[in-house]
């Protein structure tokens, strides 16, 4: 799936909830979905496949399941009317504190504290409208205390992460574990900078997946299965 198809599923989500808001209804407990994920274990990839999943199982649905990775960057800065050039200052691992703060004070751009401000407002916003699937950014902290919430993280051996990135992305293997570490280190500094939490934690999470031992399509039962299963506690 391209970004431009990605962002228009996103526009698409909106729209619907615009229309079904107008609508009187009783309050529902409406699910969604956090995916954690360490750089090579699938998660992007297995992510789409569970919104496609969760879509073809209930398309009468008037609000579509939606995942948001990258697309949370556009409908925070949406949301808070921010410019898009914004973009770049937003990645799960920020600029630095200084680079950051050199930035405010010129004004180039808000703080990244105020910019993760607004990204968990946008967060929390979209876990009580449900039907989405929020990839990364310290989902599963800001979704703590949501029983709509299901909160899931993918993880795989640094082997079956270098061999993931070597067939899909063409790298070397030294290519590959030198961005397999940056990456999981890049998070592991993210949350701990964020939400003062260690990432691996498991007690974090409501399911955790080793991908190594698994299909796509089988760790998308499993995280339906877990979706149904905390519908009916």
């Amino acid at each position: 799936m391209n970004e431009t198809s990605s962002f228009n599923e996103c526009c698409s989500y909106v729209a619907a909830l615009v229309q079904e808001r107008a609508r009187p209804h009783a309050e529902q407990h409406t699910p969604a979905i956090t995916i954690s994920r360490q750089f090579g274990a699938r998660g992007r990839s297995i992510s789409k496949k569970i919104q496609d999943a969760l879509r073809d199982g209930s398309p009468q649905d008037p609000i579509p399941w939606t995942c948001f990775d990258e697309d949370l960057v556009e409908k925070v800065l949406k949301d808070h009317d921010l410019p898009t050039s914004l973009a770049k200052f937003m990645p799960e691992d920020s600029v630095s504190e200084i680079d950051s703060t050199i930035n405010e004070i010129l004004g180039r751009h808000p703080s990244l504290w105020t910019l993760s401000k607004h990204t968990v407002e946008s967060m929390v916003h979209l876990f009580h409208l449900g039907h989405c699937i929020i990839v990364g950014r310290g989902g599963n902290k800001v979704a703590e205390g949501l029983s709509n919430v299901t909160r899931v993280r993918f993880v795989g051996t640094l082997p079956q992460r270098i061999k993931q990135m070597i067939n899909v992305h063409g790298m070397s293997s030294k290519e590959a574990k030198y961005y397999i570490k940056q990456e999981d280190y890049a998070r592991q500094r993210y949350m701990k900078n964020h939400f003062d939490c260690d990432v691996e934690d498991p007690l974090d999470y409501d399911l955790v997946i080793n991908t190594d031992h698994y299909s796509d399509e089988a760790v998308v039962r499993f995280v339906l299965s877990a979706v149904a299963a905390k519908q009916v506690e």
